[in-house]
């Protein structure tokens, strides 16, 4: 039974009564700028807004506010994969095929060589109404974003005026929703501008002089809002409404007092409801695992059971022999490469620090780093990619108009041209590699598997007291559930599961998605290969270091930048080499008539992975890897040293207290 989708009670605490009269008022009454997306660095809601696309923050914006369930999954995934899905395959089963001139010109028009092709074409009432059902859906969400902005902003006008001791009609602010409904409809757009300069609208001043810390991230954010889009038209852009809601959080955890993370997303459970009894595990040190399994929300829950159910299901599709590139051997495949990431969770977490963190904690990290990282990286790369190409291809006009029988060639026969590019010019191809590896791949990947774990708040990682002690008098005095060398071991394995989720995906993807079809062979290799150099997680490990620097020994100069450098360091360099190898064969393949296109490559028809030539790469890699498991133990070693010294000075400070009293 799915749960309906009712109002519900939310807790609520009054937010402090002085804050309407001294906060800065922006363009619609909100407290923070639409363009303050990452200004704050300690803010973890931002984050939410762009996995996603804003979906998790979006159903708990409505839920502080109207008490609002989000629909069941299932509706969910009938929306918007399953009737989607249903479209188009209509369209591919009812296409007909249409004859056309070969040289892409219109129906009408007869091509002068009586060359033509196929094409298969949808019917026309098909297409417009997948079309339309695709607005419909883009529709329906920006009514239901506008009628909660609508909604916030009524809140804050009725706060402003009561700050003033006026009373509010509802004509009054009907009035000065419409007065604002450009804003909310620019807010609320897949593709939209909003004002750059969101300046206070009062004109206040006060808080001028506040200080801001800063690290490269919101840098580069406030980069961005002064560049193009500001000098034109003084304007900031914004994809699927991410700036709006990041700043309809803001507000609604300020309207309701939820400031401080008090459940979680999704099922919206509190953390009182579920985390004594994980307390009670780790200050007993029970180790039944079924006890901590046990121990879990009902969010891990619900996780658990979806990957037995889409496990199930890929098991009777694999038995069914439906399709043959899926068989029941690429599903033991399958569940190697998903033992091969739970094997490696296991030795970080159950092995050797099970009462630094939870169960419960584990699975949700993991499955952000599975489900929500690994998307998002998907695109950012995409976007990223398409910027760093305008690069090579300036670097390669300059080349093509040096060379003019190259530039020639290229027009005639594409494919040996670029050959001889990659032969001629080892320059351009070693540039363009390195902006794949330390760009494209190293810097999207490790900054926003950091972003997947700061998105995740779970009670394990907050301060906490004691599950015993139920004094709220006097909290400061009240000793700490963890030490602080714990909640350094929590972080790290909260950051490597994040790295796993992700790494997991990838390596599902490397192994049955960007190449189908291959033997079962190439896929246990690839398997196999990727295995043996855990990457992500020794740079999700790395990471952890300058997160416990800045979070726990309070180094301050420790921003977002020191945190990611030495893992996009060896991220970049593992990649860089593995592609300048790649590259160096490819040539040498070229020169020696090797290649894809030779015959000499066709009568071997071997389609394995790996080769003798790749052994001098293999053991670069290994050693790159090792100097990273070396660096992060020497690390590790003196971070804990530090760690301990500081759970030492709490314990003489406790120590003194209780003398004292």
């Amino acid at each position: 039974m799915s749960e309906p989708t009712v109002a519900i009670p939310v807790p609520t605490s009054e937010p402090d009564a002085s804050a309407p009269a001294n906060r800065r008022v922006y363009r619609g009454g909100f407290s923070t700028s639409i363009c303050d997306l990452f200004r704050y660095p300690a803010r973890r809601t931002d984050c939410c807004s762009i996995a996603c696309c804003g979906v998790l923050s979006s159903d708990r914006n409505r839920y502080l506010l109207f008490g609002e369930l989000p629909p069941p999954l299932w509706r969910r995934l009938l929306m918007y994969l399953i009737i989607p899905a249903l479209f188009i395959a209509s369209l591919n089963y009812f296409a007909v095929e249409v004859t056309i001139p070969a040289n892409g010109s219109s129906y009408g028009n007869n091509d002068q060589n009586g060359d033509t092709t196929t094409i298969k074409v949808a019917p026309l009432p098909l297409r417009l109404a997948f079309y339309a059902y695709l607005i419909f859906l883009g529709v329906r969400g920006r009514m239901e974003k506008r009628k909660t902005r609508n909604e916030i902003m009524a809140k804050l006008y009725r706060e402003q005026a009561a700050a003033r001791g006026e009373e509010v009609d509802p004509n009054q602010i009907a009035r000065y929703l419409h007065q604002h409904r450009l804003d909310v409809l620019r807010a609320h757009s897949s593709y939209s501008c909003c004002y750059a300069h969101d300046l206070p609208v009062d004109g206040n001043n006060e808080f001028d002089d506040v200080i801001v810390e800063e690290d490269c991230c919101s840098r580069f954010w406030d980069c961005l809002s002064k560049t193009f889009w500001n000098a034109c038209c003084g304007m900031w852009c914004q994809c699927c409404s991410a700036c709006a809601i990041a700043q309809e959080e803001r507000e609604i955890e300020r309207l309701t007092g939820n400031v401080e993370p008090k459940m979680d997303y999704i099922t919206f459970e509190p953390f009182a409801e579920y985390f004594p009894a994980i307390q009670h595990l780790n200050e007993n040190q029970i180790s039944s695992f079924k006890e901590h399994a046990r121990a879990i929300s009902k969010l891990s829950v619900k996780l658990l059971k979806s990957v037995a159910a889409v496990l199930a299901t890929l098991g009777l599709f694999a038995l069914s022999d439906i399709d043959k590139n899926f068989t029941f051997a690429n599903m033991i495949v399958l569940l190697l490469t998903l033992f091969q990431a739970f094997f490696l969770e296991y030795l970080i977490w159950w092995r050797w620090n099970r009462f630094d963190i939870s169960f419960d904690s584990v699975i949700k990290f993991f499955a952000c780093g599975f489900l929500l990282t690994t998307p998002t990286v998907i695109i950012f790369e995409l976007i990223v990619s398409i910027v760093t190409g305008l690069f090579s291809m300036i670097a390669m006009t300059f080349i093509l108009v040096e060379d003019s029988d190259l530039l020639d060639k290229l027009q005639t026969d594409p494919k040996h041209a670029m050959k001889d590019l990659a032969v001629g010019h080892p320059v351009l191809f070693i540039f363009t590699l390195f902006l794949n590896a330390f760009v494209i791949a190293a810097l999207c990947e490790e900054m926003i598997k950091y972003f997947g774990y700061w998105m995740v708040v779970t009670p394990d990682l907050l301060p906490q007291k004691r599950s015993n002690d139920s004094s709220d008098e006097n909290e400061e005095n009240t000793p700490n559930a963890k030490s602080v060398r714990s909640a350094g071991s929590g972080i790290t394995v909260a950051m490597c599961s994040v790295a796993l989720g992700f790494a997991c995906c990838e390596n599902l993807m490397y192994v049955f998605g960007y190449t189908p079809g291959q033997s079962l062979g190439v896929e246990i290799e690839t398997l196999i290969v990727r295995s043996i150099f855990p990457v992500h997680p020794l740079c999700a490990a790395i990471q952890s270091i300058g997160v416990c620097k800045r979070d726990l020994e309070g180094q301050r100069g420790v921003g977002i930048g020191r945190i990611l450098s030495p893992a996009i360091l060896l991220h970049g360099s593992f990649d860089f080499v593995l592609m300048v190898a790649g590259y160096l064969q490819q040539v040498k393949n070229i020169k020696e008539g090797n290649d894809d296109d030779s015959d000499m490559a066709k009568e071997d028809g071997s389609d394995a992975v790996m080769s003798a030539d790749d052994i001098p790469t293999l053991v670069i890699t290994f050693g790159m890897v090792l100097v990273g498991c070396i660096y992060y133990v020497w690390q590790s070693r003196a971070q804990t040293k530090r760690l301990i010294a500081m759970d030492r000075a709490v314990a003489v400070d406790e120590s003194s207290t209780l003398a004292l009293v």
